[in-house]
């Protein structure tokens, strides 16, 4: 009985949807629109964090040593910073690794390596390069550096290559597009709740002679009722399916793009729907389908009268 039922009320959603076809296109399109929203957000999200990442794993203090410093001492050092529970990394370049560093760096310039050439010994220094966790823990290796005089009197020169400006205005501009974002998907959601209400005011209309014969027969109100809210499920699973497609046609032809933007290719918009499959568009669908459903019993408790 149950399953006949149940077959029943998918046969007459489908008739609902097929009836109305040029309006379910309509009202699906407005589903994909306000879900691509969504996942255009999920993109942003993506790529920003991504972009933020990139950045912060390019921010650190080089510190130059005095050429007439031992290892010991620098390994001292060194030691002392690895003890910090905010440093992440303190990596050592020898004064020969510096010197390649430099010629490779300077290739292009017949001057400069002339110049190198013509020195009788390596006028370059030992190098820490040392890397904190977060981005705000630099200053306080500044400050250790400074502050402690047996390090004080060995080092020559610091190099902090502070990027948290850079950091500071992509985490704004994220936000300012996520706002953004979250306005287009507002304004489209609204749109699909008033074309759902008005795809079902219709659907009520046209069926009114059927429903009128239900009732006549006996037919409950959960029977009569459930055909419409089968049609908004359908609604919310055939946009979640067209969401889900576009989503991967543009994460695929916008992978090049956005491997260039970022200097790498090591992140795709593709790797990562696939790595987060149902959490976005399960997520999505579930919302869509509860959406459609809470739209349409608006619909029915306004329009039809059983």
């Amino acid at each position: 009985m149950l399953l006949l039922s149940l077959s029943r009320l998918i046969k007459f959603s489908l008739q609902n949807f097929f009836r109305n076809i040029w309006l379910s296109v309509v009202t699906i399109t407005i589903v994909v629109l306000t879900l691509f929203s969504v996942t255009s957000l999920v993109f942003i999200n993506a790529i920003m964090g991504e972009a933020i990442a990139l950045v912060k794993s390019k921010v650190d203090i080089s510190v130059y040593f005095k050429p007439t410093v031992s290892q010991e001492q620098i390994f001292a050092v060194q030691n002392g910073l690895e003890d910090l529970n905010y440093v992440k990394e303190v990596k050592y370049v020898s004064k020969a690794e510096a010197l390649e560093k430099m010629r490779q760096q300077y290739n292009d310039s017949p001057l400069i390596l002339d110049a190198l050439k013509e020195l009788q010994e390596n006028p370059l220094g030992d190098t820490l390069v040392v890397t904190a966790k977060k981005t705000a823990d630099y200053q306080k290796i500044v400050d250790v550096l400074n502050g402690t005089p047996q390090y004080a009197v060995l080092i020559d020169n610091k190099s902090f290559d502070d990027n948290r400006y850079i950091i500071e205005k992509l985490e704004t501009l994220s936000g300012q597009i996520k706002s953004g974002g979250w306005a287009v998907t507002i304004f489209f959601a609204i749109i699909a709740v008033l074309v759902i209400i008005n795809t079902i005011r219709i659907a009520i209309y046209t069926h009114r002679d059927e429903i009128a014969i239900m009732k006549l027969v006996g037919a409950s109100n959960t029977f009569v009722r459930g055909p419409f809210l089968g049609e908004a499920i359908l609604y919310a699973v055939i946009g979640a399916a067209l969401t889900t497609a576009l989503a991967y046609l543009v994460a695929n032809v916008s992978d090049p793009y956005v491997a260039g933007l970022l200097g790498h290719a090591n992140f795709s918009l593709a790797s990562y729907l696939n790595g987060n499959f149902w959490k976005i568009f399960g997520t999505e669908l579930a919302g869509m389908t509860a959406f459609s459903v809470l739209s349409t019993s608006v619909a029915l408790s306004r329009y039809l009268k059983v």
